[in-house]
Order: structure tokens, then C-alpha cells, then sequence
């Protein structure tokens, strides 16, 4: 078999991008220990789409509240403005979050 360069370095990086993965999951399983599933969709549900959508949520937020982008919105230090981009974005992280642990958890 014949595989492109860039096909071999994923595959090489693959078991090692699987290893974060799951210390991600096992992270977030000692975290959320008091609310875990209690049916196996449930924690299929949690193994497959807890990880990225974790990462995705650290990255989105990494983003939105660096420097860059606070001094985009107002030059000082700490503003009123700053804070009033900054909430809704917090409110909606939080409703989406607990959405989604009241699916896993079956409530």
C-alpha cells in the first residue's frame, strides 16, 4: 500500500491524539463523577462528543476573551463594554452546559 506523506503522519500522530482523548474523558468523568449517565447511549454519548465539544469550548473562549480582541472592544484595562460582550457569550456557554447534562444524566 502506498500512502501519501501526509496520510503517515496522521496515522502516526493518531494513537497519541486517541491518548489525549481519553485523558480528556477520564478528566471529565472524575469531574462530573455526582452526574454521570446511567445508561450506556448515554455514555457513549459522553465519551464521543464530551472530549470535542470540551476542547471546542476552550478554544471558542481562548479566542473570545484574548487580549486582542478585549482591546478591539475598548482600549482600558476593565470597561463596562468588555463585560457586556463577555456575559452573554458566558450565559449562553452555561445554558448550552446544562442542556446537555440534563440529556446525559436522563433528567
Amino acid at each position: 500500500m502506498n500512502l501519501s506523506v501526509p496520510v503517515m503522519v496522521w496515522l502516526r500522530r493518531l494513537p497519541a491524539l486517541a491518548a489525549v482523548w481519553l485523558l480528556i474523558a477520564g478528566f471529565m468523568t472524575v469531574e462530573f463523577w455526582s452526574e454521570m449517565p446511567r445508561s450506556w447511549s448515554r455514555w457513549l454519548l459522553l465519551l464521543a462528543f464530551g472530549p470535542p465539544l470540551y476542547v471546542l469550548g476552550e478554544t471558542f473562549f481562548g479566542w473570545l476573551f484574548s487580549a486582542a480582541h478585549g482591546r478591539a472592544i475598548s482600549q482600558k484595562r476593565f470597561s463596562i463594554t468588555r463585560v457586556a460582550v463577555a456575559l452573554p457569550a458566558a450565559i449562553a456557554a452555561f445554558a448550552l452546559y446544562w442542556w446537555l447534562s440534563s440529556l446525559l444524566i436522563g433528567g
